[in-house]
């Protein structure tokens, strides 16, 4: 019993064990509270386990082969996430039904699969890590400023399939990802800082590009007032609320950020206890996007601590396997996940306590949603087979910070 135990107490990575059991507790007795209190269906516990056993099947799956091994086939993963997302925007799709691509939110994202709404862009997520991973072990031309534009391509291309949706949360999460790969496998620090300032100008450009009311934050440039408007006016009015104390727009576009931090305030320092949420009640899509704040109530500043704690655990975790793995497929997978996952918390946490505009972003392994569990599942699976199945490299570092 004792050889077992030691055995098993190898083969498992307890740190991101007890982190994924802390987040996806937390998650659970959130959303059962949420239901408790009439604002959801009672059967959405219910599906929410049921999403984390089939997270935790897939993840079991993932170890079957090496990380080689399913690296190997990362373009079939792009290609298929790519054609998942042409099915979502392309028009004439029907609305309802099996495979049927329904609007939820304003945002046609998911396709009807039965059991769950699957969001493509959420498997596109570790697809486009495994793919830029794979691209960059083989070629050094990204050291290039002209060899970056294959690697940002490979991103871009599923970014506008995201964005014609439209879902600019998800979006964003790729971004950062991006250029933190692209860094760690040698990318020069002055050609990232190059496009990242042409990036800028562009968003300035999208921003004032087209006729609108002068109001709040907006208004016309004569140079760009005749092309297309590129933002949408709910996104200027999310903008807006974020640096406004007016009531008429706290009421409208303001109304979900502060309703989520009434009821994080209201859990004070220990919080008012599981399932106890009476300012909760009040938060739009508190079970998904706003969880944070029902944590905050129930469980005050030390649950949200915790928390955050355990995403911590996760990313040092991540940077550990990464810094630990010389084989540069794996390394840089290793990269890829690990920022993803933290780009995604960071903007999800900041949303929730008003330091950014609200966009539609998962909290993963917390929020509700079975495309969002799974990808996180599959992509913790992912870490754990790069640190089971390292090889041994006797080689130089192939990583060269210029």
């Amino acid at each position: 019993m004792n050889l077992l135990w030691r055995q098993l107490t190898k083969a498992v990575n307890w740190p991101v064990f007890l982190a994924t059991g802390v987040l996806v507790t937390m998650g659970v007795v959130s959303i059962a509270a949420h239901s408790a209190a009439g604002v959801r269906a009672a059967g959405d516990v219910r599906k929410q386990i049921l999403f984390i056993v089939l997270g935790i099947a897939c993840a079991v799956a993932v170890q079957l082969a090496s990380y080689i091994s399913i690296g190997r086939y990362a373009w079939g993963y792009y290609l298929l996430s790519m054609a998942l997302l042409v099915y979502t925007v392309t028009p004439g799709v029907p609305s309802s039904g099996l495979f049927g691509v329904p609007e939820i939110n304003g945002a046609r994202a998911w396709i009807n699969c039965g059991v769950l709404n699957l969001q493509p862009s959420e498997l596109t997520k570790v697809a486009v890590c495994m793919l830029l991973a794979r691209y960059l072990r083989f070629r050094s031309s990204y050291r290039t400023l002209c060899g970056l534009m294959a690697p940002f391509a490979l991103v871009v291309a599923p970014l506008v399939l995201i964005l014609k949706q439209p879902d600019l949360g998800t979006a964003l999460v790729f971004i950062p990802a991006l250029f933190i790969v692209l860094y760690a496998a040698g990318a020069k620090g002055r050609h990232l800082l190059a496009i990242l300032a042409m990036g800028s100008v562009l968003a300035a450009a999208a921003w004032f590009a087209g006729p609108r009311e002068k109001t709040g934050l907006s208004f016309e440039l004569p140079v760009l007032r005749h092309l297309p408007a590129m933002i949408r006016t709910y996104q200027r009015a999310r903008v807006y609320a974020l640096f406004s104390r007016d009531p008429a727009v706290m009421r409208e576009a303001g109304f979900q950020q502060q309703q989520a931090l009434t009821a994080f305030g209201s859990g004070g320092a220990w919080g008012r206890g599981a399932g106890v949420i009476p300012a909760g009640r009040s938060v739009p899509e508190a079970h998904n996007d706003m969880i944070f704040a029902l944590i905050g109530e129930q469980f005050g500043f030390a649950g949200a601590a915790t928390v955050v704690a355990a995403y911590l655990v996760l990313l040092a975790a991540g940077l550990e396997i990464a810094a630990s793995t010389r084989e540069p497929f794996g390394r840089l997978l290793a990269v890829g996940i690990t920022s993803m996952l933290a780009g995604q918390t960071l903007l999800n946490l900041m949303v929730a306590v008003r330091m950014m505009p609200v966009t539609g972003v998962t909290l993963p392994l917390v929020s509700y949603g079975g495309s969002s569990m799974l990808a996180s599942f599959i992509a913790i699976g992912l870490l754990l087979n790069i640190a089971h199945n390292r090889p041994l490299v006797i080689a130089k570092d192939p990583f060269e910070f210029e």
